[in-house]
């Protein structure tokens, strides 16, 4: 990336991450005011989910989560890559720390048929950012009877404390995909995307049962009411 191209991405990436955190404290009041109200939330079953799947990593999981986590983050790699860059997969390999030969610390990797000349901020970074089995969770809630919602949002909320715990584990500043694009920049992307898909994500399980919201609607919330705090700040800086 050139230095020209890496500064505009920096300056639009830290225009982007502002309105991503003011728009993410807006998501979290409208959190707490829709679990004041009367209405059915399914931030509760978000939480009884987050709960089980912490029982679960700890007493369940405890064998295989290595591996199951290297799965996941190469998983991110690869569904990027094929679905939205129409990449061709050629290899995908994921392994658990002790099985590493003395020397090797790759647990896992993606072969496609990308330029190897180019990096791609957007499959790269995938994996820190991404609940991509939780978006997929969404799209099934959208299918099932207001009265299951309650099982949904356990298993939404399961998910989403698996990638809380993955991100935590990857997320470092030696990271290869870290290294690789530029630790301030990929941080920045990261911070940005990440405080958007967990914006999603709470809008996407509110509501009541009888008039829950989901995923599109979370979708069409987030940008009009980014589009008008935008229009806010103008007509302040107007006057």
């Amino acid at each position: 990336m050139s230095k020209f191209r890496r500064f505009i991405t920096v300056f639009l990436l830290i225009i982007g991450l502002i309105i991503a955190a003011f728009e993410f404290y807006r998501t979290i009041v409208f959190a707490v005011n829709a679990s004041m109200s009367d209405l059915y939330s399914g931030y509760l079953w978000m939480g009884v989910g987050f709960i089980i799947y912490l029982i679960f990593h700890k007493f369940f999981f405890r064998k295989n989560i290595d591996i199951m986590q290297t799965m996941s983050h190469e998983g991110a790699h690869m569904l990027i890559g094929a679905l939205f860059l129409r990449r061709k997969i050629y290899q995908f390999n994921a392994k658990s720390s002790d099985s590493l030969s003395y020397g090797d610390n790759t647990l896992g990797f993606v072969s496609s048929s990308r330029n190897s000349n180019r990096i791609n901020i957007l499959s790269t970074l995938a994996p820190y950012m991404l609940p991509y089995l939780t978006f997929v969770l969404l799209l099934f809630r959208l299918m099932i009877k207001n009265e299951c919602l309650p099982i949904i949002d356990v298993v939404i909320g399961f998910s989403l404390m698996f990638y809380f715990l993955c991100w935590k584990k990857d997320t470092r500043r030696d990271q290869s995909d870290i290294r690789l694009c530029g630790v301030f920049l990929s941080y920045l992307y990261i911070a940005t995307f990440l405080l958007f898909n967990i914006s999603l994500i709470i809008y996407s399980v509110s509501g009541g049962i009888s008039d829950p919201m989901n995923i599109f609607g979370a979708i069409g919330h987030y940008f009009t009411q980014t589009w008008n705090d935008i229009m806010m700040v103008v007509e302040l800086i107007r006057n």
